[in-house]
């Protein structure tokens, strides 16, 4: 009698293993939109954006089976790997250990760290700062990234001066259940850092195309800007960023890199298999604080003032008249006029909302609007010309995003909206009004490559943003390169800009306008480079 057949056999590859265990989809992780749109598969898992927020993250996720958070686990480090990462931790710490003691004018004592740790960690810093890793208050990590943490933590949440978040956002599929309730049970002082890789930067750009397993571990990929908007849905605010460098082995970056085995074997056998460097990877710590929940929203409203006795009153009072969805602020800087400009402005003075600067002397947009900073007190920043080139019914489009949440810089373009170029149409002076076209667009494109933007007009005088976009920021300019200078700087800063149509109607130079495109058009040009490669 024949043997009967065996039956068919099916060995599944790790790519379909990885798709059965991820059986739950989830809504997006920073702000819980159910709209996303497909990217790509990579070994059985199934990559989506956002659409409400470009957050990119995996769609359904394995509800159990991390091992995500335990460096010591990991295949990939050795003894070498494992000094370098405590040491990334250790400049990490003294980094944020930094910034808490200039805002509080002490050291802090304790710090809580949750997310990526090494046993290492808890005595790297010595007596300087006691160290309690995450990973000791629950059996295994799933509890730490499915349970909100005030209930996971108790009570002893309010002791600590850091709570440190190393990678850890990147590990949790419902990171703001997770984060219910924290704010409002910790110690208000307390410094709350988040240490991820920003997907925006340059070097994640380079290395998530070269590197292998990039994709492979993490849930989540965040930009500076998504982020900061969960961390405002779970009541916590912005503070500053900084960047970080990440200490690399020769070997380790072979490895990581799967460069061929006899390369690897001849790597390891020479003197060059422990050499280090540091290099910017993207890697990106933020800081936050609880959000103060009784300060209300209010708009900064900066009017620089020169030589405008024809509009500066006209302006001042549509302002004052304006009414919005929050309180606002008149900040009028003068800049000692030669006209009767002043004299406008005084007449102002004393009434309700409204602060004026004096200054002694003209020294150039940029300056008038940085003395303006120095005295708002909103959350918000508006600034406005002392003209009637923009319209100010356009308030109310340019404030939604931000007050909605959808936005933190908002730029009002020309060259949006039905009539889409409203830029410069000078009659008497059409050769020059050209000119300045060609050179718009010029600085928007030459912007967008240098930048990773995607905008039509970065020299609007409407700029609308949250005073956390420039924090950390050293503002310097005089005249005006500035409006430059600020947009690249809050770029830089983490903040993508959003576009919304204004109208526009500019105005002639037989009229008073100010700009000199010889002679400020260069300056300005020129701040796109310095602050794309300088120190913001």
């Amino acid at each position: 009698m024949a043997d009967a057949p065996s039956p068919l056999r099916f060995d599944p590859t790790p790519a379909v293993e990885s798709s059965r265990q991820r059986g739950m989809y989830i809504p997006c992780p920073s702000c819980e939109s159910q709209s996303q749109r497909y990217l790509f598969y990579r070994s059985g898992v199934r990559f989506v954006r956002c659409r409400a927020c470009d957050l990119v993250y995996t769609d359904p996720v394995a509800p159990r089976g991390r091992g995500y958070f335990d460096l010591a686990a990991l295949k990939d480090y050795d003894e070498v790997d494992r000094r370098i990462v405590t040491y990334d931790f250790v400049d990490a710490v003294q980094r944020v250990a930094a910034d808490h003691e200039r805002r509080h004018g002490r050291p802090p004592l304790r710090l809580l760290l949750l997310g990526r740790w090494h046993p290492d960690f808890a005595t790297a810093l010595g007596d300087r700062i006691e160290v309690e890793l995450g990973s000791a208050r629950g059996a295994d990590e799933t509890e730490l990234v499915s349970d909100p943490l005030r209930e996971t933590l108790g009570q002893s949440l309010d002791r600590y001066d850091i709570i440190l978040f190393n990678e850890f956002f990147e590990g949790v599929h419902q990171p703001l259940h997770v984060l219910e309730g924290l704010a409002r049970q910790m110690n208000p002082d307390t410094t709350v850092a988040v240490l991820f890789a920003n997907m925006r930067s340059v070097p994640s750009r380079i290395l998530r195309r070269q590197w292998k397993q990039f994709f492979d571990q993490k849930i989540a990929f965040y930009d500076e800007e998504n982020l900061e908007k969960m961390m405002w849905r779970a009541d916590f605010t912005r503070l500053s960023h900084q960047r970080l460098r990440t200490t690399f082995s020769l070997r380790y970056l072979a490895r990581r890199l799967e460069v061929s085995a006899p390369a690897q074997e001849g790597l390891g056998r020479s003197a060059l298999a422990d050499v280090t460097f540091r290099v910017s990877t993207g890697r990106v710590m933020t800081l936050f604080a609880p959000t103060a929940r009784a300060v209300a929203e209010r708009l900064s409203i900066i009017v620089p003032v020169f030589n405008e006795e024809r509009y500066v009153g006209d302006v001042l009072s549509a302002l004052l008249a304006k009414e919005l969805p929050l309180e606002k602020e008149i900040i009028v800087v003068e800049s000692n006029s030669t006209d009767r400009s002043r004299e406008i402005v005084r007449s102002f003075e004393g009434r309700p909302g409204v602060t004026v600067v004096y200054e002694d002397q003209p020294r150039g947009k940029g300056h008038a609007v940085r003395a303006g900073l120095e005295h708002a007190t909103g959350s918000i920043i508006l600034i406005q010309d002392a003209d009637f080139e923009y319209d100010l019914d356009d308030y109310d489009a340019l404030l939604e995003p931000i007050m909605q949440r959808r936005a933190s810089f908002v730029l009002g373009s020309r060259s949006l909206g039905l009539d889409d170029w409203k830029v410069r149409r000078y009659p008497r002076s059409r050769l020059k009004g050209a000119l300045m076209n060609v050179a718009h667009i010029a600085f928007a494109q030459t912007f967008n490559l240098l930048y990773q933007q995607n905008t039509t007009d970065i020299n609007t005088m409407l700029k609308v943003f949250r005073r956390e976009c420039i924090a950390g920021c050293e503002l310097r300019g005089e005249g005006f390169e500035f409006d430059i200078e600020l947009v690249c700087k809050i770029v830089r800063n983490g903040f993508q800009p959003l576009e919304v149509p204004v109208n526009y109607h500019g105005r002639g130079f037989e009229e008073g306008k100010k700009i000199n495109f010889l002679f400020d058009a260069y300056p300005s040009y020129y701040q796109l480079f310095r602050w794309r490669f300088g120190r913001i």
